[in-house]
């Protein structure tokens, strides 16, 4: 039943631009966050170049 209830809420969703307003979003407050998290990491020794750890 579980399983129908969330395959309908998909599928409604789908259909209109709500799931790629929720993508989007997703993907906007993500990127904020990371580079919010990198600005107060600044000076401390870790720059990573093309996120991976430069040794």
């Amino acid at each position: 039943m579980k399983a129908l209830l969330l395959m309908a809420f998909v599928f409604s969703l789908a259909s209109c631009n709500t799931s790629i307003g929720v993508w989007r979003d997703t993907k906007a407050s993500y990127n904020w966050t990371k580079n919010k998290i990198q600005e107060s990491q600044g000076g401390g020794g870790q720059n990573y170049e093309y996120g991976a750890p430069v040794y």
